[in-house]
């Protein structure tokens, strides 16, 4: 009876070894009972020892396939993620490489604005630097015209006060005159004529008095 559950659980254990292997894509194990073995010529005898040694051995061998596939598809998963990572670094890689060359290019057209603006600032200073110095240029000139004009200003100044007294010298030598005229035809006037003869003397010297006021006064020039 004993003999009969041991063979019994012998062969439940080849069995589920036999499931391992056929799920692993090997050929699995043939039992046969020793009374129904007719030809042991191809056949394998073994004892409970050695059928448990090679159950053990076989399901070793099975479990290391096992970790070993397992192993490889965790390798193969790692590569892949490598290979994603990779990909994605690359990516990046080329992302930044490329926005390195925009910020270059942004870089370069920065300097040559730069460049164009420094250009166009000492231009525009040469420029206002030349308009300053003809500016200034003007500005002499026109001082120097400012004071020949002033020059010219003083001197008619002094020639105009100069006529001024002069015309005043002559109204006042005019006054004196008239006045000495009025004078001189007074008296005639006061004179009455009393013969022929002072009748003639009287009316030439009206005539003298009347030309003398008439004739006009010559200025000498200064």
């Amino acid at each position: 009876m004993d003999k009969f559950l041991k063979l019994q659980q012998e062969k439940a254990e080849w069995e589920n070894l036999n499931k391992l292997l056929m799920r692993h894509g090997l050929k699995p194990v043939t039992l046969f009972a020793s009374q129904s073995c007719r030809n042991v010529s191809d056949m394998i005898v073994l004892d409970s020892q050695s059928s448990l040694g090679i159950r053990l051995a076989l399901k070793t061998l099975v479990e290391d396939a096992d970790r070993q596939q397992k192993m490889m598809q965790g390798l193969m998963e790692t590569n892949r993620s490598l290979r994603d990572e990779i990909r994605q670094e690359r990516g990046r890689a080329s992302r930044q490489e490329q926005r390195a060359n925009d910020l270059e290019n942004v870089v370069k057209n920065i300097k040559s604005k730069i460049c164009q603006l420094e250009d166009e600032t000492i231009a525009r200073v040469c420029q206002q630097q030349s308009q300053v110095k003809e500016l200034q240029k003007d500005q002499q000139v026109s001082q120097a015209k400012y004071q020949q004009q002033q020059k010219k200003l003083q001197e008619q100044e002094e020639i105009i006060a100069h006529l001024q007294k002069e015309l005043c010298k002559v109204g006042m030598e005019e006054q004196q005159r008239v006045a000495t005229q009025n004078k001189t035809f007074c008296q005639f006037c006061k004179r009455a004529p009393k013969s022929l003869l002072d009748q003639r003397f009287f009316e030439d010297g009206c005539s003298r008095a009347v030309w003398d006021l008439c004739s006009p006064a010559v200025v000498a020039e200064p």
